[in-house]
């Protein structure tokens, strides 16, 4: 069984799944989004075309393509109904071609697992589910939903092929999880092999940081994107009329908010707890911005293997796991 985890997130859209040979394989593209346009030039117009999808009738743009082409018009969709908009479902045709692709075929009747920030779990399940039957060939028995902070904790508890790591007693551990997002950031504890709802929690992610460094390169007289804050703070510099413009003093102010917010909610959500966890793990795309700073205060920190990838690919561990208890024939195949 072709086992496939599909994080799409607010900033990159993560697949995580195992080829024909067994072997695990990942793409990544921006969840960007744009109305698909005319495009003249026939090497870009043959380019364009891997990344065009069509959802209820209407052509999208997705990727590398959209924030080359519909830089102005593209949508990275930051509000908590994302999953009900067009968009979202461009995003989600454009990752499972993406998947066919990795293993170099269509898919066949994939277990797929998907998460949603911990907030919106409870509220959005069955809508996720929906939309996904609405627009993938997926079976429902095979669709699993989770909150996507628990993931990373996946990641740490099973090997690749989705079995148990010998040296981890899943229910007799208890561990933490921070999971920075570019939307939100979510905490989970899983005390003894069990969720503990009062200590999972959310704040906003690297976004903000992204929306203050676009106020702040204003106070210069000067107008960027949302896309271009995003670029400045991996960057550290914007371009401007032919020149690399340095924004780094403006990036140490923005990143200093998300560390702040993120230490701040953790020390909320886990920080009675933490004394007597075996670890904390912290993963996301911005996990390596907070990693140091919560180290400091909880030296039993871990930093994910592949941080971007964690959720990805601890949803895509947890399916294989799920598949080798509930389908063990599936689970070799």
């Amino acid at each position: 069984m072709q086992i496939l985890g599909m994080d799409i997130g607010h900033s990159a859209v993560k697949i995580a799944m195992t080829n024909a040979a067994g072997t695990p394989v990942r793409a990544i593209f921006p969840s960007v989004v744009c109305p698909a346009v005319e495009i003249s030039d026939d090497a870009e117009r043959s380019r364009a075309s891997q990344e065009a999808v069509h959802v209820d009738g209407r052509s999208y743009f997705i990727g590398e393509t959209a924030t080359l082409q519909g830089r102005r018009s593209a949508v990275t969709g930051l509000n908590e109904h994302w999953i009900s908009s067009p968009e979202y479902a461009a995003l989600l045709l454009g990752a499972w071609r993406s998947a066919a692709r990795l293993v170099g075929a269509p898919l066949a009747d994939p277990m797929l697992v998907m998460g949603l920030p911990t907030h919106l779990f409870t509220r959005q399940r069955d809508a996720l589910k929906q939309i996904v039957a609405r627009h993938l060939p997926v079976k429902a028995i095979n669709l699993r939903v989770m909150p996507q902070s628990i993931a990373p904790y996946q990641l740490a508890m099973f090997t690749p092929a989705g079995t148990p790591l010998p040296d981890r007693q899943m229910g007799q551990e208890s561990w933490g999880v921070v999971e920075v997002g570019y939307f939100t950031s979510d905490f989970c504890l899983v005390q003894d092999g069990r969720w503990i709802e009062k200590a999972s929690g959310t704040c906003p992610g690297v976004r903000v940081a992204a929306e203050y460094l676009v106020r702040q390169i204003a106070r210069r007289d000067l107008t960027v994107s949302l896309l271009e804050a995003e670029e400045a703070l991996a960057r550290g510099e914007i371009r401007h009329f032919g020149k690399r413009l340095d924004v780094r003093p403006e990036r140490e102010l923005a990143v200093r908010m998300v560390i702040d917010e993120v230490v701040d909610t953790a020390t909320r959500l886990l920080g009675s707890y933490v004394r007597s966890l075996d670890g904390v793990i912290v993963a996301g795309g911005g996990g390596e911005l907070v990693f140091a700073e919560l180290q400091k205060r909880w030296p039993l920190c871990q930093l994910a293997e592949n941080p971007r990838f964690a959720v990805a690919e601890g949803m895509r561990r947890f399916g294989a796991a799920f598949a080798g208890v509930w389908h063990p024939a599936a689970a070799s195949g």
